[in-house]
């Protein structure tokens, strides 16, 4: 036989309801009892007071004293009287356990035997039994009564307590019932909650069972936020993984087609990588022409900077034939311990030149000595890809402002121009590659769209973010946030 997982969980759950229920039914019952027993034993003690005061207001009022005599004499009034007054069934007797006013002591044995109070009582102790018999309960509370120390009779009183025994039996009904209902119902929860959650177990085993046939098209309907709907996600992506893997080779052929035109336009535009460095190096190479060597300090700052940008392109050019070769994002990253305002300021005098074609004036703030661990040519190549990107598109005759600050644990780098500004639809794309904004008249023409997703990916490599914000006619900024070292 097979037992299911519905089959067990309803057993399961019925198991665990039923021995539930039990130990409260148990316990209940239990308490129930102890509380009717408690009951009982404080009635009996308020009894005993109450008869000890009925007791002495009798002989009080009677003008008698207390003594074997009066007892026989007067025992039928005197239990009428504080039976009446306690509420109960009053039986007085002789110190040998027969009731005043029988002859003989035939039921002795009896009775004694029959009342362990009594029989306590005439050991002089004041005790009390509780009978529960065939649904009635019966209690009996029995004191000595005595004078000058010796024992001349007992007081026994009986109160009937079936009333509570059944107000009791009532309460321990209404929770069996209540117990039976709830079984019931947890019973048929159960079977409908078992049903529900195995059934997509269900329709997984036979999903499973078409794709051990070969069967993959057919899908899965289940949308349970729970372990089973995961279940049957993972398998749904199972599926699809092995579909997947049925078409591979034409997917891989589609993916050799797009990486080919990818290259074929990564190499068509690598002239955007290539034409910073020759701006600067043409740019200081046509003032050495013009000045000829009258001015032997500009000569020489002129000289450093046509060779230190003549070997980053050398470098970017290895870079670039390393990447035609390997047909890999360019990796090659020398990290060393920099100080950014120094590549800042070299980057701002760099395109002062471009910009001053235009009358537009770099003006910077920097904050010295703000050291990080990084690549130089990288950062210097992003400052003059953005700087390079405000002077085409700042406005004739206006200023782009470079600031750089410490904030926090960060170094922070702005970059301000007053030019056309970017379109918000524009500024959600520019980092992308080869983007163009199509509704830009450009200074100059020959970029395709790779500075800025270069600048990013250089920054993010220096764990690093920036970001792009543009007013339409106003200008453009341009905030850069790299990790800088700690102060000391």
């Amino acid at each position: 036989m097979r037992w299911t997982i519905q089959f067990k969980m309803v057993v399961l759950f019925s198991v665990i309801v039923f021995i539930g229920f039990s130990v409260l039914l148990i316990l209940s019952n239990k308490v129930a009892q102890e509380n009717m027993y408690r009951e009982v034993h404080e009635d009996m003690v308020q009894s005993k007071r109450n008869l000890d005061i009925a007791l002495n207001q009798y002989f009080l009022i009677h003008n008698k004293r207390m003594s074997r005599d009066s007892l026989e004499a007067r025992s039928r009034e005197l239990a009428e009287q504080i039976g009446s007054a306690v509420g109960g069934e009053i039986i007085v007797y002789r110190p040998d356990a027969s009731p005043y006013g029988s002859v003989g002591s035939e039921v002795n044995v009896a009775k004694r035997s029959d009342h362990p109070d009594v029989e306590a009582a005439i050991h002089s102790r004041i005790a009390y039994t509780t009978v529960v018999d065939k649904g009635h309960v019966t209690a009996s509370l029995s004191f000595p009564l005595q004078m000058d120390q010796q024992l001349i009779g007992i007081i026994q009183m009986k109160k009937d307590y079936t009333e509570l025994f059944k107000r009791n039996l009532r309460f321990q009904n209404t929770i069996k019932f209540f117990a039976a209902v709830i079984f019931v119902f947890v019973f048929i929860a159960s079977i409908f909650i078992s049903r529900k959650i195995t059934q997509p177990i269900r329709v997984l085993t036979k999903r499973s069972a078409e794709v051990a046939q070969g069967s993959l098209n057919a899908g899965i309907q289940i949308t349970t936020k729970d372990e089973i709907g995961e279940l049957a996600s993972s398998f749904t992506i199972m599926i699809d993984r092995v579909r997947e893997q049925i078409d591979v080779i034409e997917r891989e052929r589609d993916e050799v087609k797009q990486v080919q035109a990818r290259s074929k336009v990564f190499f068509d535009n690598v002239t955007h990588e290539l034409k910073t460095p020759l701006t600067t190096i043409l740019g200081y190479a046509q003032i050495l022409r013009d000045n000829g060597f009258t001015d032997q300090d500009f000569f020489d700052k002129g000289m450093n900077y046509i060779i230190k940008e003549s070997q980053r392109l050398n470098t970017m050019v290895a870079d670039i034939l390393e990447v035609s070769v390997s047909s890999a994002v360019i990796q090659a990253y020398r990290f060393e311990r920099i100080d950014i305002s120094d590549i800042i300021r070299e980057a701002c005098e760099d395109m002062s030149i471009k910009a001053g074609k235009y009358n537009i004036g770099i003006h910077y703030e920097l904050e010295e000595h703000q050291y990080l661990q990084g690549d130089r040519d990288k950062l210097k190549e992003v400052f003059l890809n953005i700087l390079d990107n405000s002077v085409k598109y700042s406005d004739v005759n206006s200023i782009i402002e470079v600031q750089s600050f410490r904030l926090g644990e960060s170094i922070a780098i702005v970059i301000r121009d007053q030019g056309e500004g970017i379109g918000a639809e524009a500024l959600q794309h520019v980092f992308e590659p080869f983007y163009q904004d199509k509704g830009i008249n450009r200074a100059e023409k020959g970029s395709a769209g790779l500075g800025l997703s270069i600048v990013k990916n250089i920054v993010e490599r220096h764990g690093g973010t920036v970001e792009m914000k543009s007013i339409m006619r106003e200008g453009t900024q341009v905030n850069i946030s790299l990790p800088g070292e700690m102060n000391a």
